[in-house]
């Protein structure tokens, strides 16, 4: 069976090979300092040999992990180009892009910047380093998929490399269930399952609740459950209904203990190592399947991943494949040919995908990505077993962020936490959250 879906995998993602972006051939193992990286000889910061010292400062966020293997990528980069000196610049996502932000506004951002779906938010800000000139002659696109080439080109320029591809799923607690004695649900569940699972959870278990709460994640899903999407080149694509439906399916399962109550919501943590299912605190979440490791390493209980529960009048699951994150240049980088030049080999080269594994998502270089299957653990059986069951049962298109995302994100966040809180219904949040997203997408689209 193992071999058969990893087969699978391997074909679907052949399978999105399209056009190639580029046809530079020095990919894989072969360091890109072999392909032209010669840097130009310069009497400020060169060593006895003439090569010029640069150094380069890479930000990100993530989990211990996450910042585990990243640093092993630099110092192996740094090992093969020794004339390059990369600063790590790592945190939690909480604060990370206010953080950015400020960089930005002082003209001393990093010079490699880890974005999620907002890579389009900053590229309208006129920050983001436009890699057109590099590909093909330092980034090799040819052995990635024209959909994820095509995630991170806006406008008709391309802006950065795609880190994985990933899909939100759920992440089931199987020993929580087990402890429980809840069967773990059918593959075909429905949002009526949904919600009696949840219950019978929670009355099952002292104390913990049987999901945390999906926020806007789980509002693309519930979406696209009902044929709809969020939005269409900035442009609100549903009505205020769907939001008012979504916020109220969530205050019922609130009400009756289904889901964390509004207090222990509100605490709920970013990083996989003090979420609310890594805690005890519920028995599902809503995640990114390239989190699943951090999640799995950071509890001794056993946890898989899940789709979401369908809409029986649709038959939809809501699930799409997507870029995890993108890295990419500052515009404002005083060396935007060595940026280039470690965007392709955090890509493209393979002793650098085993290092990083699945935690950024399935690699999006084929020879990588094969490579990694070849040396897969029941971690990364289980990340690619999900993209698999996507794949087959999901036709629901990639949707980047909203215009101005920090805003929205927070607008989301906000009002949901008002309605959990019972400071507004879900009717009058849903009103006042539609307005004013309107009034947000409206100032950054005509920005």
């Amino acid at each position: 069976m193992r071999r058969r879906f990893l087969s699978v995998l391997v074909i679907l993602m052949m399978a999105f090979l399209a056009a190639c972006g580029g046809g530079n051939s020095n990919t894989n193992n072969t360091p890109p300092s072999s392909a032209g990286n010669n840097p130009s000889a310069n009497t400020d910061g060169a060593n006895n040999s003439g090569v010029e010292q640069i150094e380069l400062r890479m930000a990100w966020w993530g989990g211990q992990e996450r910042h585990d293997r990243t640093l092993k990528v630099i110092e192996l980069y740094e090992k093969e180009n020794p004339h390059i000196k990369i600063i790590p610049e790592y945190s939690g996502f909480d604060g990370y892009f206010d953080k950015l932000t400020t960089q930005f506004a002082a003209g001393n951002a990093p010079d490699i910047i880890q974005y999620g779906g907002n890579l389009n938010d900053f590229v309208a800000r006129g920050v983001v380093l436009p890699l057109d000139d590099y590909v093909g002659e330092i980034i090799d696109l040819s052995k990635h998929s024209q959909s994820m080439i095509d995630a991170a080109t806006i406008d008709g320029k391309f802006y950065g490399v795609t880190l994985g591809t990933n899909a939100f799923g759920l992440i089931l607690n199987k020993t929580l269930f087990e402890e429980a004695g809840i069967p773990l649900p059918s593959k075909d569940w429905t949002w009526d399952d949904f919600r009696e699972i949840t219950k019978q959870l929670s009355d099952q278990l002292n104390g913990i609740y049987g999901t945390a709460v999906w926020t806007e994640d789980g509002f693309g899903i519930f979406l696209d459950q009902r044929n709809k999407v969020v939005h269409i080149n900035g442009e609100i694509a549903f009505d205020e209904e769907d939001v008012r439906d979504y916020f109220q399916l969530w205050k019922e399962l609130q009400d009756i203990g289904a889901a964390a109550n509004a207090e222990l919501q509100a605490s709920a943590a970013q990083t996989p190592e003090q979420s609310l299912i890594v805690q005890r605190k519920v028995a599902m979440e809503l995640i990114a399947s390239n989190q699943f490791g951090a999640y799995q390493n950071a509890t001794e209980d056993e946890l898989m991943l899940f789709i979401a529960p369908i809409n029986p009048e649709t038959g939809r699951n809501g699930i799409s494949l997507r870029p995890s994150q993108f890295l990419a240049g500052y515009a404002g980088t005083e060396h935007p040919e060595e940026v280039a030049k470690f965007l392709n080999f955090f890509v493209n080269n393979i002793d650098a995908g085993l290092i990083l594994g699945n935690d950024r998502g399935a690699p999006v270089n084929t020879d990588v990505l094969k490579a990694l299957i070849e040396d897969a653990n029941e971690i990364d059986q289980e990340v690619f077993s999900f993209i698999d069951w996507v794949a087959e049962t999901s036709d629901a298109p990639y949707v980047p962020n909203l215009p101005g995302y920090n805003e929205t994100t927070a607008l989301f966040r906000r009002t949901m936490e008002a309605i959990a809180f019972e400071r507004m219904a879900p009717e009058q949040g849903a009103a006042d959250y539609y307005k004013q997203l309107l009034e947000i997408t409206a100032k950054y689209t005509e920005e």
